[in-house]
This record gives C-alpha cells, sequence and structure tokens, in this order.
C-alpha cells in the first residue's frame, strides 16, 4: 500500500445503503487480498454485522472524485464508553488519506457521542489491523495509538467424524429457544465474558440482536445447564457462512470452568456442523485471554491463520 497523499477535499463521506452490500464486500475483499489473505467476505456475513446498526449514524463510505467508492469504515458502540472501528480503505494512491479520514470520522463519532454514556469523560477509540499491515500500523502509531492487545483467527478442520462430547457431571446442552431462554442467554453470556479484558458491560438486548439477521439459526446456538439446579453454565453461540462453521461466542461462567465443559461444548457444535456437511471450523480469540482461551482452542485442533494488531486511542 502506498502512503502517497492526496487532498482531504477530493474526497467525501456518505452512508452506505444495504443496496451497497455487494460493493462494500468487493472493497473488504480487496483489502484482504492486499495483504495476502484469501477474500472470505461475502454478502449474508456484511449483513449479518450490519443487524443493529444505524447505517446513516455508525458506517460510511469513502467516495473519490469521480465518485468511485475508496474505502468503507463502521463501528461498534459499546455503552459510548468504547467504540470499536473496523476500516477497510481500498489499495491505491489514495490509501494513506482515505484512512487518515476514517481515523477522523471513528474519533469524531467519540467525541460528538459521548455525552450520551453514563458519566463517560474519555471514550476508548479501537482499530483492529492485521499484524503484517505495516502502513496501517505505522500511520495509526503516527496518530496517537498504541498497540495494545493482539487477536487471532483460528481455524479447525474437521477432516473426521467428531468425538461424543463428554459432559461435566449434571450438565448437558440445548439449543436456544427463542423467548423462553432470552434471560439465560443473556445471564450464560454476559457472566462468561466478565474476565474479559477491557470491556464494557452489556445488555440482553445487544446479546439478541444478532436473532434478528436473516441468516440466524437458533439450532445452532447451544445453552449447558446444569441439571442440578437449572442454572445456565455458558453460551456457545455458532453460525453457517458461505460454508464455514463460525463459533461466534464461546464462554463458561466461573462455577463451570475447568471442568471440560468448553471442549465438550466445542464438540457439541462439531457435532453439528459435521451432520451439515460443514468441514471448516472458525472463531477468533484475545491472545492474552485471561481464562486461557487459546489453549482450549488448540485443544480442540483450531491453528492461527491470522494476527490482529488492536490500537487504542483515548479521546
Amino acid at each position: 500500500m502506498t502512503t502517497e497523499q492526496k487532498p482531504a477535499g477530493e474526497y467525501t463521506l456518505r452512508p452506505p445503503r444495504r443496496e451497497d452490500a455487494a460493493l462494500v464486500v468487493d472493497v473488504m475483499n480487496a483489502c484482504q487480498a492486499a495483504l495476502g489473505d484469501a477474500p472470505d467476505m461475502s454478502v449474508d456475513a456484511l449483513l449479518k454485522d450490519w443487524v443493529g446498526t444505524d447505517l446513516d449514524d455508525q458506517a460510511v463510505l469513502v467516495v473519490g472524485p469521480e465518485g468511485q467508492v475508496v474505502g468503507f469504515a463502521d463501528l461498534m458502540n459499546r455503552r459510548y464508553e468504547q467504540v470499536n472501528v473496523y476500516a477497510y480503505p481500498l489499495p491505491g494512491p489514495h490509501w494513506a488519506a482515505v484512512f487518515a479520514q476514517m481515523m477522523q470520522w471513528g474519533e469524531a463519532w467519540a467525541s460528538t457521542h459521548r455525552h450520551l454514556g453514563q458519566d463517560v469523560d474519555e471514550v476508548e477509540v479501537h482499530f483492529f489491523r492485521r499484524a503484517n499491515d505495516g502502513a496501517a500500523c505505522t500511520a495509526l502509531e503516527a496518530a496517537g495509538y498504541e498497540n495494545v492487545r493482539t487477536h487471532y483467527v483460528m481455524a479447525a478442520q474437521l477432516t473426521e467424524k467428531p468425538p461424543v462430547p463428554i459432559w461435566p457431571a449434571g450438565v448437558s446442552a440445548r439449543a436456544y429457544r427463542p423467548g423462553q431462554d432470552d434471560d439465560a442467554l443473556f445471564l450464560g453470556g454476559e457472566e462468561s465474558f466478565q474476565d474479559m479484558w477491557n470491556r464494557p458491560s452489556s445488555t440482553k438486548e445487544r446479546w439478541l440482536l444478532p436473532t434478528q439477521a436473516e441468516s440466524f439459526d437458533p439450532t445452532l446456538w447451544f445453552l449447558p445447564f446444569d441439571q442440578t439446579n437449572n442454572e445456565v453454565c455458558g453460551v456457545c453461540l455458532c453460525s453457517i457462512l458461505a460454508g464455514v462453521g463460525e463459533v461466534d461466542t464461546l464462554g463458561i461462567r466461573r462455577p463451570w470452568r475447568r471442568q471440560g465443559l468448553g471442549l465438550a461444548l466445542l464438540h457439541h457444535a462439531f457435532g453439528e456442523f459435521w451432520q451439515r456437511g460443514v468441514r471448516r471450523v472458525r472463531l477468533s480469540v484475545d491472545a492474552e485471554s485471561p481464562t486461557g482461551a487459546p489453549r482450549l482452542y488448540d485443544r480442540a485442533g483450531f491453528r492461527v491463520e491470522q494476527q490482529f494488531a488492536r490500537y487504542l486511542k483515548r479521546v
């Protein structure tokens, strides 16, 4: 990627629309290919990511002087305390100027929305960049961002029928029942992630957002329960996109950790994927997870395929 600058005035910003999804996917896949990755974004995956996103406010297209789209960015707002920005500047001579505009857009959004939070004095703006994206990492550091964390994208190949899950004594899992298990989902998920690094608390409404996606399949959301007291023990929330299994969320509540439940849930999910003809499974994880999640995933057969650097700046 070149760092040649163009005047910021040559570019305009506008919100994306659902009918722009295919165009946005092309931009995202071009960014992946420029970094040596196999492009894997799809319209279905993008529309799933857009569930709950106010496209008029929380996403932007960067348009060049001839009307061509040269970048896309959107964000995830966590109680106005933390804003995660996902930026895709199209490779080319415009790259540095477009990426700079995306940084400015994310910081401006955080600053102008901060008053909507509860007693928020500073907002943490986070960018996630491929570790081998030297131009982006250099640009972020020059703009005052600090590299604070590494995240892995891991994948497992299902080459044979998965093992039968070995559940802890008294524990079994079943599929999520929309409308009936909402409270259990929220409790199992939110408490499981209370030890996650630098994570603001969430709401039941946000946990339920994925259920609004057209591709949502409740039979791939698994809730483990302790049958002795009917307590939910955690969550294992999965999906299938473009034939690839995704472990979107896996968490265990503290009283049920270190009993093999995480591995049992993964094997349970593998079994469901296997029956549906899925042979590749992916997930993402904090490399320094305080619960040791990468070690669990390694035991289950996952291997690191990509590394992302997480950059933070307070505004």
